[in-house]
């Protein structure tokens, strides 16, 4: 068990305007060949100073944990995940096609800014375009988005249109479900281990700066 609580942990401490113009010389643009905007990244995860979001766990005490972005310079954010077992800062990069983590560090309990730091990893959590079939490969795991109409029903309330990502993991047959609202960010996440209960960490409640 200390084993699969080890990885949970680590499994754990792990958002474009579209342009339209045209001019008198060129024939009108026909409805049903306009390009629609892709939808923002960041906007499935609010990253702003000040956010922060409480998670209760099901199935493992590690699974209840608090997130708050801390700081930010550019396009980067620090965000600190406090899981009761330690607390973790993880350094964000808001891509313009995907959002990384470039950084993390395991304990950092006195808060301190990670964002000059130099990369350590690096891992993408969201990537365009945000449709169904979309997958790639983060770290050696598949991320694949499988669902943009999910509903979900968690502490903080029932989500409708949620995006869904499925992440197979390298090593083993484990496999996580992350749950994102759009305004929101992350509501829940599952991780299932095959003959065992799912670990599930759900939306207790947020902040979201103005």
């Amino acid at each position: 068990m200390k084993n699969k609580t080890s990885l949970f942990m680590l499994l754990f401490l792990f958002f474009i305007l579209l342009l339209n113009g045209c001019s008198a010389e060129k024939p009108p643009v026909k409805p049903d060949t306009v390009t629609p905007p892709e939808e923002s990244l960041s906007s499935f995860l609010p990253l702003k100073v000040g956010n922060n979001w409480v998670y209760e766990g099901i199935g493992n005490e590690y699974a209840a944990y608090t997130q708050e972005v801390l700081y930010q310079k550019d396009n980067t954010y620090q965000v600190m995940v406090n899981n009761g077992g330690t607390v973790a800062a993880n350094r964000y990069e808001l891509k313009e096609d995907s959002i990384k983590v470039t950084y993390r560090e395991g304990e950092n309990y006195d808060n301190k800014n990670i964002l000059g730091e130099p990369a350590n990893t690096d891992g993408t959590v969201l990537k365009q375009p945000l449709k169904i079939g979309n997958s790639w490969v983060s770290e050696g795991n598949t991320y694949e988005i499988i669902q943009k109409d999910a509903s979900v029903e968690v502490p903080a309330g029932t989500f409708t249109d949620c995006l869904v990502i499925k992440v197979v993991y390298k090593e083993g047959d484990n496999e996580s479900y992350y749950y994102y609202k759009e305004g929101i960010g992350l509501i829940k996440s599952e991780f299932k281990i095959p003959g065992e209960a799912s670990i599930i960490s759900q939306l207790k409640k947020y902040t979201l700066s103005l």
